[in-house]
């Protein structure tokens, strides 16, 4: 039997820096509750996407979005630091 060459660096577990990379320097208690949520960087990406889609533009079928990456979900968006954030910037 071959063993594998490590874990992935998307799937094993985030440290509170890795979160701060994906979501920038938001409140330590949100950072704190995306990372109890136990979601994966992919998961995190997802959650992003969705987050940043502006008001006018249709979101992404949630369909295979996983209960992990709607819980971040709603934590960014709860976030006040975040809902400041203009994600498209100047413009």
């Amino acid at each position: 039997m071959t063993q594998a060459q490590g874990p992935q660096p998307r799937l094993q577990h985030l440290s509170r820096d890795d979160i701060v990379h994906l979501v920038g320097d938001l409140e330590d208690a949100t950072i704190a509750a995306v990372l109890a949520t136990g979601a994966t960087y992919r998961e995190i990406e997802q959650a992003l996407k969705w987050a940043g889609a502006r008001p006018d533009e249709p979101r992404l079928d949630s369909e295979g979005m996983t209960p992990r990456a709607e819980q971040v979900f709603d934590i960014i968006l709860s976030d006040p630091t975040y809902a400041e954030e203009d994600p498209e910037g100047p413009g």
